[in-house]
Order: structure tokens, then sequence, then C-alpha cells
């Protein structure tokens, strides 16, 4: 039996994996039920995860879903599961030019940084050479090197934690 290898171009697996990323952050946002928007979220991380493998990085793969898709998302499906409902006028909106203002944003966001990319592309290196750094040393250089952003992550989700516990407390 001939096994036949299909070979994608990295530009179309960088255009879809993009394409999938943004649909899913943008229907997480638009999303009426919140059960939806959680799972678009959960979509959008593992492309972001699907991103850090495109750039040949599997540990932070790996630990972008562990800790958003596996923690955040799962804590704001349980949150959603637990939080009673409660009966509330739907709020009105109107409907015409809804959105507008954020696609003008993400379109001068997108040309802005299509702008820097074509400006930087020839001061690239042609190669990037693959880290040195075994990933058994990966905890102590961060600790070391990256203090302030891994104690913002903590603060962040402490307060992620914290407002679910408050969004989950029932009121007796």
């Amino acid at each position: 039996m001939v096994a036949i290898a299909l070979e994608i171009p990295p530009d179309v697996t960088f255009v879809i994996l993009t394409t999938i990323t943004l649909l899913a952050a943008i229907l997480a946002l638009q999303a009426k039920e919140l059960i939806y928007g959680a799972v678009a979220l959960a979509i959008s991380f593992i492309g972001i995860a699907g991103f850090f493998v495109f750039l040949d990085a599997p540990y932070l793969a790996m630990l972008q879903i562990a800790v958003y898709v596996g923690a955040v998302v799962v804590l704001i499906l349980f949150t959603i599961m637990l939080v009673r409902r409660e009966e509330v006028e739907p709020v009105e909106r109107p409907e015409e030019g809804e959105g507008a203002a954020g696609l003008w944003i993400a379109g001068l966001l997108a040309v802005a940084i299509a702008g820097v990319a074509a400006l930087a592309g020839p001061n690239l290196p042609s190669s990037i050479q693959p880290a040195e750094l075994p990933v058994s040393q990966l905890g102590p250089v961060l600790a070391s090197e990256y203090p302030v952003p891994l104690i913002i992550l903590a603060l962040l989700l402490s307060g992620a934690l914290l407002g679910a516990l408050v969004l989950a407390k029932v009121d007796r």
C-alpha cells in the first residue's frame, strides 16, 4: 500500500490557523450564550497553542493548553454552571453599525502589523538558531530572568479564581 504525504505550505498553514483563531475569538465575544462563548474561547486558545507549535515551541503549546484551556476555560464553564440564572430583561441594542468601530480598529491594527513586518523583514536573520536551554532549566531561568511577568501572571490567575468564586457564591 502506498502512502501519500500531503505537505501544506507554511504560509497556508499560518493563514488557516490565524483564521480559525480570530473567528473563534470573535465568536467568543459575540456569543449570546455564555457556554458557547466559553467553548469559542477554548478554540481560540487552542489556536494560539497552534501558533506555538508552528513556531517550534511545543512546550509552550502544551503549557498554553494546560493553563488556559485546561484551567481558565474549565473554571469559566464551572462558574457558568454553578451560578444561578436570574430573569433579566434583555437590553435593547441598536443593530445598525454594530461592531463597525471594532472592525476599523482591527483593520488598522492589521495594517500596522503588516507595515512593521514589511519594514523589519529585511533585517530579520535568515535562520533562527534553536535554543540550547533544556526543559529542566526552564523554571529557574524564568524565575531569575522574568520574575515580574511571573508575578503578574500569578496575580491574574488569582484574580480570575477569586472572581469565579464570587460569581459562584450562593446567596441564601
